[in-house]
């Protein structure tokens, strides 16, 4: 007698649907997909027992299949193994040649894949086909939690278990994804498995700005430093905090977009990560406190060209932590000034939507209210103080 084939078995537990390629498990059961792709046949479970819903995943799962299938001799070629360590590789190289990227964050980005190894000591030696949902959650929680135990040099003794801040493991996630990505790309698996994490919520920064006084000094400090280029960084320094410019933004500044007769700067925009789809080129008003330093640095210029640019150097941080430390206040970056800027216009009396489209949001002033909106309110109480009686 013959031996019925286990596929011979399995096959009378099926039902078909009127649906090709789809059919149920019987009695009661679930949806499954069947599909035949350069001749083998590929099944999957629908997870699903509701029919509409399993005629979605079907049709997922066949483009899915049949793009594997078109692209298997690519993913072939370029993928020796399933190995995230080599996917991680390979993501590594695609971003290192990537003409899109800016040199800087492709630096954070391998710092980040570091991270991920630090975190995930088994990642690279375990097959991305293995990789599932509770294994990401289990990866993310140890990050959160204890860290990458980074010990810096010179350190005397290990750090206790220190969690990762909110930016650090948003980038590494998103090191985690690109993988994912890259994975799903050559067909080796079908979803991303860490598609159920969320991301970090980073704690609200306290923005610790100077005085007026205070903030002169510092540029009083810069300028007096004796540095070679000491003028030349205190004059960017004074453009960012009177224009609330970005340093990008500065850093484009030409003679040409400065109309000392409308009083009005044109700035070209640049994009950033809060608003992917901002276009803040826009005109901005020649502000007492920025009208008197452009035309401080249009006296002594050599040439004032449309064509030639506003600034001699495109970066002073240095110059700026080093005053900061003189003057005795909290460390500002070059993006702190642009909070300074806002900060002094808020205090002055200007509305949000306003000052956001200085600023060059084009969310009609959703992101500066997140961000200044508190010191709309310290500004209002402390101005309702001085109504007396």
């Amino acid at each position: 007698m013959r031996k019925e084939k286990p596929t011979e078995k399995k096959a009378k537990r099926w039902e078909r649907t009127n649906v090709a390629n789809l059919l149920k498990l019987a009695p009661g059961g679930g949806y499954y997909a069947r599909v035949i792709v350069n001749g083998k046949q590929k099944w999957r479970s629908l997870k699903t027992k509701i029919f509409s819903v399993a005629k979605l995943r079907l049709a997922d799962f066949e483009r899915e299949e049949r793009a594997k299938a078109k692209r298997g001799a690519d993913a072939g070629a370029k993928i020796d193994g399933y190995k995230c360590g080599d996917l991680l590789a390979l993501f590594l190289t695609e971003v290192s040649v990537s003409t899109e990227t800016r040199d800087a964050s492709k630096a954070r980005i391998k710092t980040s894949a570091k991270a991920l190894l630090k975190t995930w000591p088994d990642f690279a030696d375990t097959d991305v086909r293995q990789i599932t949902s509770a294994r990401c959650r289990e990866w993310a929680q140890l990050a959160q939690t204890k860290g990458t135990r980074f010990v810096p040099p010179g350190a005397k003794r290990k750090p206790a278990n220190k969690s990762m801040s909110p930016s650090a493991f948003n980038k590494t996630l998103s090191v985690l994804r690109g993988v994912f990505a890259l994975a799903i790309k050559h067909g080796l698996i079908y979803v991303d498995p860490s598609e159920d994490l969320t991301r970090m919520t980073p704690a609200r920064k306290i923005l610790a700005l100077p005085a007026t006084v205070q903030f002169n000094k510092l540029v009083e400090v810069i300028a007096t430093s004796g540095a070679c280029q000491a003028r030349d960084c205190a004059d960017l320094v004074m453009l960012l905090a009177h224009s609330g410019m970005r340093l990008g933004e500065a850093a484009l500044l030409t003679w040409g977009s400065v109309d000392f007769d409308r009083e009005t700067v044109r700035v070209t925009g640049t994009e950033t990560k809060e608003l992917k789809t901002l276009s803040s080129e826009r005109d901005i008003p020649l502000f007492p406190g920025l009208k008197a330093h452009l035309l401080a640095m249009h006296a002594k210029a050599k040439s004032t060209a449309a064509d030639r640019k506003v600034l001699k150097v495109f970066e002073a941080q240095k110059a700026l932590t080093r005053a900061c430390e003189l003057v005795g206040v909290k460390r500002m970056t070059h993006h702190d000034l642009r909070h300074l800027f806002a900060t002094r216009c808020i205090e002055s009396g200007v509305d949000i939507p306003t000052v956001s489209r200085w600023l060059g949001h084009a969310d009609g002033g959703a992101l500066a209210m997140k961000t200044y909106g508190h010191l709309r309110q310290e500004h209002s109480k402390a101005q309702a103080a001085r109504v007396v009686w």
